[in-house]
Parts: structure tokens; C-alpha cells; sequence
């Protein structure tokens, strides 16, 4: 299994705070059966240039390294990028997709609402670098102003969507939950883990329920983590040599 959105790396955003932590998510991810991760600390633009985020990304994991060898855990490096206006015209996020390839996670948290603008920045990460972004945690935009065009990117394949492990433990949000796996929009489950007791890796029991829904969906969203994580580990072995 590979998570493709977690914040393992110690000390460089929200996540886990040391090295201690990181160890303790990694071993939450061998026992639900993962063996690629990503790391994808928060990139919020202007806080930091890129170059220095990529070497502050790149000395955290160096202190995690032995950790997840002894988990079997491969680490890829990634980003979470909020969202900011003129995305899809600024060639330096290509220096944050997972592994230098192809995918992009975007987070859209803090607008009020996606609105036509928006969707042509998204579309433009696509046309303009052939980068696929993948929308983070889909289920926060569900009561956004305009999340219906949002979805229509995503039905269009101009984007793909990932969707956080911790959605499927709220009883609360049980109806949510499964129209929007029935919709057959999400591709991806993450665990979109920081820490390990506040915000630990939930994994095995999303798909449990992700089966209960829907066996075809469950069925489809394995394969969609598969492709990625063949295609990922090419761009790592190309990365790495």
C-alpha cells in the first residue's frame, strides 16, 4: 500500500514535531500494510522559497532515514501546496511534485469558494507543466461555493482527488461518506497523518469501510493507489539513479 499524503518528516511544518514521532507514524504504517510513503509537508507560498523547503525537507528526512528502513517503509518526497492565485503559471512548483514526476498535490483550504478563476489555475498546472494535481482531502470542499466545479475537473480527469482515512470514523458524516465513494471520484486514500496519538495513521480501517460501500469502488481505488505507486517508484529510481 502506499499513502500518498502524510507529514512524517520531523520538525519542518505541523506535523510530527521529532524524530521520535516520525518513527511512531512509521510503525502505525507498517502494521496497516504500508511500504511507500510520501512526504508531504505543507508548502505555504511566501513563508519560504522553494530551494530552502527542499533543503529543509531533505535534512528532515536524513534524521528519519534508519526509521524507515527498519519499517521497510520507502520514502518519497513530496509537498502539500496551498493553493495561491497564479499557480498554474509558476514553473518553480514543478520542483514539488512527488519525486520530480508528474503529480502535484494542491490544498484549496481557505477560500470561501472555488469559483471559475480558481478552476482555470487548477487546469492550468496540467496545461501548462503536464502536471496532474491531485485536490487534497476532498471531502473539506463539499460545502464550498462552487465545489460542483471542482467535481466536474475531477469527472474530466484534468484532476485527481485524494480523500483522508480519518473522513470514515464520524458517524457523523456516515451519509457523506458514501455518496462520495459511490460517485467514484476518489482515487486515492491518505492517511494525512501528523501525529502519532493526535492525528495517527487510520489507513486499514478507511478501506474497511471504503469495502462496505462499495466492493467495485474499493476494487477501483486499490488499482488507481497501484498505478500510482509503480509510477511514482520510477520517478524515484530516476531521481535517485
Amino acid at each position: 500500500m502506499i499513502d500518498i499524503h502524510s507529514h512524517i518528516l520531523p520538525g519542518v511544518d505541523d506535523g510530527a514535531a521529532s524524530p521520535y514521532d516520525s518513527a511512531e507514524l512509521l510503525k502505525q504504517m507498517q502494521k496497516q500494510g504500508v511500504t511507500v510513503a510520501a512526504a508531504t509537508p505543507h508548502f505555504y507560498p511566501g513563508n519560504m522559497a522553494v530551494d530552502d523547503y527542499i533543503e529543509n525537507r531533505a535534512r528532515a528526512l536524513d534524521s528519519i532515514k534508519k526509521s524507515a528502513e527498519e519499517c521497510g517503509i520507502k520514502i518519497l518526497l513530496g509537498a502539500e501546496v496551498l493553493y495561491f492565485h497564479g499557480i498554474g503559471s509558476a514553473a518553480e512548483i514543478s520542483k514539488l511534485t512527488i519525486e520530480g514526476g508528474k503529480y502535484l498535490i494542491v490544498e484549496l483550504l481557505g477560500l470561501n469558494c472555488i469559483d471559475d478563476h480558481v478552476i482555470k489555475d487548477i487546469e492550468n498546472i496540467r496545461n501548462n507543466f503536464g502536471i496532474t494535481p491531485i485536490i487534497a482531502h476532498i471531502e473539506r470542499y463539499c460545502k464550498y461555493k462552487g465545489y460542483k466545479k471542482l467535481f466536474s475537473l475531477i469527472d474530466d480527469g484534468v484532476a485527481l482527488s485524494q480523500i483522508n482515512a480519518t473522513f470514515f470514523l464520524s458517524f457523523s458524516e456516515k451519509r457523506e461518506v458514501k455518496k462520495l465513494i459511490k460517485s467514484g471520484r476518489v482515487h486515492f486514500v491518505a492517511s494525512d497523518c501528523h501525529h502519532p496519538k493526535k492525528r495517527p495513521v487510520y489507513l486499514k480501517k478507511a478501506f474497511e469501510v471504503i469495502r462496505d460501500i462499495s466492493e467495485e469502488q474499493y476494487n477501483r481505488i486499490l488499482k488507481s493507489s497501484d498505478n500510482i505507486e509503480r509510477e511514482l517508484l520510477a520517478a524515484y529510481e530516476k531521481q535517485n539513479g
